[in-house]
């Protein structure tokens, strides 16, 4: 096992959202399980239990163990509150248990919950495997159910002789968290974030101070003049060139376009490049932080609770495969996946606008089709996925929509059957009518 490494935290950024200060607050070192004991309900006799125990397989026989109970329940009988009345801020809670590991081995461990009593022969034990019961970096409240240790020494209740009384079984409730570093990739991604929002925020405080000053030393413009009202100015005239003018660009475009394509296509890149560049600058700022973490907090919330964003983010097992990470993301509903296929499909057919040049775009997209296809149809269509690879690679192959056509696997039967349901559902109905007027015609 490895030495005990207390865990520490980063400190956040004040200015970053709910979600980056949750990324900036992630422990770092060993992961540690934290296991506050909260009562013992429904024990089989009046004894009083000395202490509560945790272990797991992979520590050797390391065991943590509580105190004894702080006080007995009023309200139900044999059972025991762990409290922690007596303990400050500088002592050991009386009612925690704590385990530090490397985190996966504590991810893989199978947790020995122990309720111990002077006869040993009353122990009473309850198992928790933490993978199935536990995400890092989250609480759960749990209630477990307590058996005897020895089997030779079944659970005795006091109530035993009436035999018409059932007697609650005994249980354990607690509070578990497991906490954990993030992978060394995830660590390194949020110390650049961390530089870069810094840098970010001190240039756009400077640059305010600037324009403010600047701003701020313009009073020549008249105050009975609006400001906007002095764009109309040069603004008119532009517009009426523009609007003349489009007719004439539209025609021009249509007769050069096809020579120019090229040119047109180099000039969408560079704008998209840039937009996208702006887009990043203004959602690093405060401002834009604000404005994503209503989008961003859910999205992030979501894709943690899954096992691929569980094993993405923290080392707790080997690290999922593209497919599995773009499984995790795509949709999975009917128009989600429709609309996704289609764009699939149009983005690999795009090589067409340039016949030649266009081929060595299929090969870097090849293998992006392929995961995303394979992500979304490998439960219906488990070689489709090679096709999409075999499609994009072969040259003048790109016209098959490979997948679309498992869409139309998955969903295509389904929607059939559904409108044969719905054809004779309404061919029936209209044939029972006829047949009520006709009756009534002869009656």
């Amino acid at each position: 096992m490895a030495p005990n490494v207390s865990s520490t935290s980063m400190d956040p950024l004040l200015t970053t959202t709910k979600v980056a200060k949750a990324i900036m607050a992630a422990p770092t070192g060993n992961g540690r399980l934290v296991a506050t004991i909260l009562s013992a309900y429904d024990l089989p006799d009046g004894d009083v239990p000395t202490s509560v125990t945790l272990s797991y397989q992979d520590l050797g026989g390391n065991i943590v163990s509580t105190g004894p109970p702080a006080a007995k329940h009023k309200d139900h009988a044999n059972s025991y509150k762990f409290g922690s009345a007596n303990a400050t801020n500088n002592t050991v809670v009386a009612n925690q248990l704590i385990l530090d590991a490397p985190l996966p081995t504590l991810f893989e461990s199978e947790l020995t919950f122990t309720l111990t009593f002077a006869d040993r022969t009353k122990n009473l034990v309850s198992k928790c495997t933490v993978k199935k019961t536990l995400r890092v970096n989250e609480t759960q409240w749990l209630i477990l159910n307590l058996d005897a240790a020895h089997p030779a020494a079944p659970l005795r209740s006091t109530s035993s002789a009436i035999s018409n009384i059932t007697v609650d079984k005994p249980t354990l409730r607690l509070k578990l968290r497991l906490e954990g570093p993030y992978r060394p990739e995830i660590s390194a991604l949020i110390k650049l974030c961390d530089g870069w929002f810094h840098a970010v925020d001190a240039v756009t405080d400077t640059t305010a101070g600037v324009t403010q000053n600047v701003v701020g030393g313009i009073t020549s413009v008249p105050e009975h003049v609006p400001a906007l009202k002095l764009l109309l100015l040069p603004g008119v005239p532009l517009t009426a060139v523009a609007v003349v003018a489009a007719p004439i660009a539209i025609g021009l475009l249509i007769v050069v376009l096809p020579f120019f394509l090229p040119l047109l296509l180099g000039v969408l890149s560079i704008t998209g490049i840039l937009a996208l560049l702006s887009s990043g600058l203004y959602l690093s700022t405060r401002e834009g932080r604000t404005r994503i973490q209503h989008v961003a907090e859910p999205s992030y919330q979501t894709f943690l609770m899954t096992t691929t964003g569980q094993r993405i983010i923290y080392n707790v097992g080997p690290r999922p495969s593209p497919q599995a990470l773009a499984h995790a993301i795509l949709p999975e509903g009917m128009i989600g996946k429709l609309i996704v296929s289609l764009t699939v499909d149009f983005i690999g057919s795009m090589s067409y606008l340039l016949p030649i040049v266009g081929e060595g775009f299929d090969v870097a997209w090849a293998p992006i089709s392929m995961v995303l296809v394979g992500a979304m149809y490998d439960e219906t269509s488990p070689h489709l996925k090679y096709v999409a690879l075999v499609e994009e690679l072969l040259p003048f192959t790109d016209i098959v929509p490979s997948a679309t056509l498992g869409w139309m696997k998955e969903f295509g039967p389904g929607l059939l059957e559904e409108g044969k349901r719905r054809l004779d559902g309404g061919s029936g109905g209209k044939v029972n009518r006829n047949r009520v007027v006709v009756t009534a015609a002869r009656r």
